[in-house]
């Protein structure tokens, strides 16, 4: 009888044992995803404050003036939009093994802070909003024409703060004539569009509505 009771607790304990270690697997693997994710965002942001360098580096110094001062409006114009607080965008550009470097500050409520990889983000999408800003006015200066094409864009950005995107994007359109279409799970994005279709897939078939 005493051996029985033990291999009964010494089976309750291996499966008690392995429950912890399945469990555990499951976090490192929920922590891992979550890291890519990061990751991923990271680098798609990094790459619009690539291409500003790119495009400050491709000008003379006056046109690089005014570009940065095109910039900084642009960004600053989109925060304050989106977040209704007291932001501002600066660039301040020096020159390092004779290439102009831009550097990026973000200054909220008397605070500044420098923009730097690999993590821009200040959350509720503040970056996220930063780097359509950079999209938007780099299209602006490189004198880039016809329909943007958008792709989730703001899909970090809190959904308080998701009617203000929306905003902002259909005020961009006006102002600069600018057709914009656009990709999103957003409800409040998609309802900004003067024509809006939804794609449901029924039964492995695409089905396309006017919202």
């Amino acid at each position: 009888m005493y051996q029985l009771n033990k291999v009964k607790t010494d089976l309750k304990r291996a499966a008690e044992q392995v429950t912890a270690k399945l469990a555990q697997r499951d976090l490192l693997a929920e922590q891992m995803e979550d890291a890519e994710r990061r990751k991923a965002r990271s680098e798609e942001q990094l790459a619009q404050f690539d291409l500003v360098q790119i495009l400050l580096q491709a000008t003379s110094d006056f046109a690089r003036r005014q570009a940065k001062r095109r910039i900084e409006e642009i960004v600053t114009s989109a925060l304050s939009v989106v977040f209704g607080k007291d932001y501002s965008f600066r660039v301040d550009i020096n020159v390092k093994a004779n290439q102009p470097v831009a550097e990026y500050f973000l200054e909220s409520e008397g605070v500044v802070t420098q923009l730097k990889p690999p993590d821009y983000d200040r959350g509720g999408g503040v970056a996220d909003i930063v780097s359509l800003a950079l999209k938007l006015a780099v299209a602006e200066l490189s004198g880039v024409r016809g329909t943007l094409f958008l792709d989730e864009i703001g899909k970090h950005v809190s959904q308080e703060y998701a009617p203000n995107v929306a905003y902002f994007l259909k005020e961009y359109s006006e102002k600069f004539n600018r057709q914009i279409v656009l990709i999103t799970h957003n409800q409040h994005l998609a309802e900004i569009g003067d024509v809006s279709l939804g794609v449901t897939q029924v039964r492995g078939t695409s089905k396309v509505t006017v919202i």
